[in-house]
């Protein structure tokens, strides 16, 4: 038993009221999750998403400097040179391509792993580790050899970094701050997961949508100063994090007139908390004009998405990259034989055929 919470603003105060512990002891999901008979009330070191104030603000602080609006404003020529190298590579395959193999996992790959100081040559292997992690479908020994894997690819960058430490954030961790390898194996791990999935599924479950909607993407292609509300809209329409923020309750309490219990679990909704229609007006209705920035696409509270910021801009400059560079870009398959990830932990499709 448990309860699920639907409502935005409701949503809202539970994420930023810390009554509600982020910790692991007593966590349980509504839906089987990847490695749910693996986990354990243990937590490991740097794992700070799944850690309360005080040791969760300790290590936010220690990385927040590096995904600050004014350093991923920095990082927009670099992320624009990717693009644009892409975008090259899937012109010259003169189509149809799939677009979630060709751009929309390339695309944020080679930003974590540039920002994080993931060599080239473990990239492919690194994004295999990722997709068995958040399928529903892995065994659970599938996701302790993932695990495995993973922790020695990242046990092995961690010690070049400390060795020779780049101008990435792993290596600047390594020189100004006195984290353990353990703690920087369970940042690592954050940081790169929480960069790839929902990014990759955005750029490519966004661009469907707007190839689904006509309307919405002439009007978009007729005024780009609208792309900053597209991405708003287009993170509160698709919201593909689909379990999830869970929290147990640390006490007793009352809490908008229930009785919460100390132990009880609160699954948030993001999807339903996103068309709440006390919070939108025609919540099921894609419309890029919306300025739709109330959402909790990225939750709320202490815990929002640390790269918010970062993951906006891969948006918007992957969705105008590629839809000026392909004007006459189209579905290559008829709309309902483009499959979706049911049993993932992130929404997205399977693949995305288009011409153009």
């Amino acid at each position: 038993m448990g309860r699920l919470v639907t409502g935005l603003q409701t949503a809202r105060t539970v994420l930023g009221d810390t009554r509600f512990s982020s910790l692991p002891a007593g966590k349980r999901s509504p839906v089987k999750v990847p490695g749910s008979e693996l986990s354990t009330d243990a937590l490991p070191p740097g794992m700070f998403v799944n850690m309360d104030p005080p040791e969760h603000t300790r290590y936010r602080r220690l990385l927040s400097k590096h995904f600050t609006i004014r350093r991923v404003r920095e990082l927009r020529p670099r992320i624009q040179e990717m693009t644009d190298r892409l975008l090259d590579e899937m012109e010259s395959a003169d189509g149809p391509v799939d677009l979630v193999q060709a751009f929309a996992k390339p695309l944020p790959t080679l930003v974590t792993s540039e920002l994080l100081g993931l060599p080239e040559t473990d990239r492919a292997q690194f994004g295999q580790h990722v997709d068995v992690l958040f399928s529903l479908s892995s065994s659970g020994e599938e996701m302790q050899q993932s695990m495995m894997g993973l922790g020695g690819m990242l046990h092995a960058l961690i010690a070049a970094a400390r060795k020779d430490p780049g101008p990435d954030i792993l290596g600047r961790l390594t020189v100004e701050t006195d984290l353990t390898d353990e703690e920087l194996l369970g940042i690592t791990i954050v940081l790169l997961i929480a960069g790839l999935e929902t990014t990759t599924n955005m750029l490519a479950l966004g661009t469907y949508a707007l190839l689904r909607h006509p309307e919405q993407l002439a009007a978009l292609r007729a005024d780009w100063s609208l792309m900053d509300d597209a991405v708003e809209e287009l993170l509160r329409y698709l919201s593909v994090v689909q379990i999830g923020p869970i929290r147990v309750a640390a006490e007793d309490f009352e809490f908008e007139g229930q009785s919460i219990r100390k132990g009880e679990v609160v699954t948030v909704s993001l999807p339903a908390a996103n068309r709440d229609p006390l919070g939108f007006d025609d919540p099921d209705s894609l419309d890029i004009r919306r300025g739709a920035t109330r959402h909790v696409a990225f939750g709320s509270g202490p815990h929002q998405c640390m790269g918010h910021h970062l993951a906006r801009l891969e948006l918007s400059i992957g969705y105008e990259s590629l839809l000026r560079r392909f004007p006459r870009l189209e579905l290559a398959v008829p709309a309902e034989e483009v499959g979706t990830r049911e049993m993932m932990v992130t929404y997205g499709v399977l693949g995305l055929p288009v011409r153009w």
